[in-house]
């Protein structure tokens, strides 16, 4: 728990400090990202539940050829477990995470770099994706914030791979605006190939694409009402392509708990029905209230399916985004009462994870 408050007061302070400097919004986020990197490159085995799992992965991928690894696609095995006769179990993960953990086992000969480098990578990326998308100093504070503290920072040890396919799937944001088309495509198609969920990151491109968000809004509301209905369409098509995430979506794994969720989803609901009443909304943020509006419904379905609660994460990230771009949406008095309420909520949600028995910290040495 002491790196966890380390890590905490450490960007509060930088935070606080930068808001009353000179200081460039860059450099209080990328010292926070470079704190979080080192809290989750350095972690032990047990921190984390799949933490092991990722080592165990890179220790093996040194005894698989190149020619193994790449003998199937989009998936290859890493580990055969033999139940005895001709029975067995195929573990698989995506060919090119096997290819990238044997790349970096090649060169550095240690397990550790694995989880080192990914995180180096995912926060660099992410850092970037909040500079591109903020301009203000004090959003930019408020967005590291929320990172942290919310389900994308801590999440990461836990769904190392999903997390960096999120990370480097946000940045064909970027590319959209700048009409890159083909970069942002291949952007995401890049992000399936750590993990293949990545690929439902189309939705939130295509949306930012769409031409009248405020006046088709009703039809994404009837969507996500209707979702339930379609997931056994859903399963049918997914199952063409992945019979391990077609399961995913028939079985719940884990009971769906609430926690401080319902609390959060109140909040952005308040957000929401605040800056779709305002006349001034302009196209980016009617984008961030169709992927708020997107994560809530997919959480729901989440509720009785868990594990759909992991595709929520590819339109959770804009939370990042969406808290701190509304506060123009409140008056100044309003605005200070909103701010602090989603600085608390968001405190309290990392100390909450912070706590779980799954994150107790140990350091890899």
């Amino acid at each position: 728990m002491s790196v966890y408050i380390f890590l905490w007061v450490a960007v509060v302070v930088f935070g606080f400090i930068a808001s009353r400097s000179n200081y460039k919004a860059k450099y209080f986020v990328l010292f926070s990202f470079f704190l979080m990197t080192i809290v989750l490159g350095l972690r032990g085995a047990t921190v984390g539940e799949d933490t092991k799992m990722y080592l165990n992965i890179a220790e093996r991928v040194t005894n698989i050829s190149w020619k193994e690894v790449f003998s199937s696609f989009p998936t290859s095995q890493w580990r055969y477990i033999s139940y005895g006769g001709l029975s067995g179990f195929s573990e698989q993960t995506e060919t090119v995470y096997l290819a990238y953990c044997k790349l970096i086992m090649l060169i550095f000969h240690n397990a550790q770099a694995v989880l080192l480098i990914t995180a180096a990578i995912t926060n660099a990326l992410f850092a970037k994706f909040i500079l591109d998308n903020i301009t203000v100093k004090q959003d930019a504070i408020l967005a590291v914030y929320i990172y942290m503290c919310d389900a994308m920072f801590m999440n990461s040890f836990n769904t190392m791979r999903q997390i960096l396919a999120i990370s480097i799937a946000v940045q064909s944001i970027e590319l959209i605006k700048k009409e890159k088309y083909k970069k942002a495509i291949a952007c995401v198609l890049l992000a399936a190939c750590f993990h293949q969920s990545a690929i439902v990151f189309f939705v939130a491109d295509l949306f930012y694409l769409l031409k009248k968000k405020k006046e088709r809004y009703i039809y994404l509301l009837v969507t996500l009402c209707a979702l339930p209905v379609l997931i056994p369409v859903a399963i049918k098509v997914v199952s063409i392509f992945s019979s391990k995430y077609a399961s995913y979506l028939s079985v719940s794994f884990w009971g769906a708990q609430l926690r401080g969720t319902l609390l959060l989803w109140i909040i952005i609901a308040i957000v929401l029905f605040i800056m779709i009443r305002a006349n001034q909304s302009d196209n980016i943020d009617w984008w961030l209230i169709y992927m708020a509006t997107i994560y809530i419904g997919v959480e729901l379905v989440g509720m009785q399916l868990t594990v759909i609660s992991r595709v929520a994460m590819y339109f959770r990230i804009f939370l990042v985004l969406l808290f701190p771009i509304a506060q123009k949406y409140f008056t100044k008095k309003s605005g200070q009462f909103y701010k602090i309420g989603v600085v608390m909520l968001m405190t309290v949600s990392f100390f909450s994870y912070a706590s779980s028995p799954d994150r107790l910290y140990t350091f890899c040495f």
